[in-house]
């Protein structure tokens, strides 16, 4: 049986056509295959976060639970800020720093979708406490600038519900 030249072209699209099944299926598979890895990917920045900001929140708050001193400074200068020596003072402002720092991390974290807003919701009740001290008032009268504009807001707000 000797085949023509438009048998020939018909066996080719069918060639064609299979090879166009065959491709779009395994491009399929690694769009998917590629999907799922950027969900690991997701889910794993995700953890490196939570694990960054729960490790800084954690420094932050050890230093209080292992040194009197630091723990004195931070009770005193929360109650009344102006009843600390200068040097006291500055070592207030850093802890709060600190403190505040870990917090607008895990802030920013959950905005960036890093981090989940759950996780951010459940540390408002730090932030809130620390708010309304005399000695957070007289840091964030002070250095309310050195944090970003959406934390700021944060604090604006718990404030607000304060009063």
């Amino acid at each position: 049986m000797l085949l023509n030249w438009q048998d020939l072209g018909s066996i080719g699209e069918l060639v064609s056509a299979i090879a166009v099944v065959i491709s779009l299926v395994y491009l399929a598979f690694q769009i998917r295959q590629n999907t799922k890895q950027i969900d690991e990917n997701t889910k794993a920045a995700q953890a490196v976060a939570f694990d960054s900001s729960i490790s800084h929140a954690f420094a932050a708050r050890q230093m209080i639970i292992e040194n009197a001193d630091v723990a004195s400074i931070y009770m005193r200068g929360s109650n009344d800020p102006d009843s600390l020596s200068e040097e006291d003072r500055i070592r207030y402002r850093l802890i709060v720093h600190n403190i505040l720092w870990a917090l607008w991390n895990m802030q920013s974290q959950s905005q960036v979708g890093e981090l989940s807003s759950e996780t951010w919701g459940a540390q408002l009740a730090t932030l809130e406490r620390m708010a309304s001290t005399p000695g957070f008032q007289w840091f964030w009268e002070n250095y309310d600038q050195e944090f970003g504009a959406s934390f700021q807001k944060v604090v604006a707000d718990l404030q607000a519900k304060a009063t």
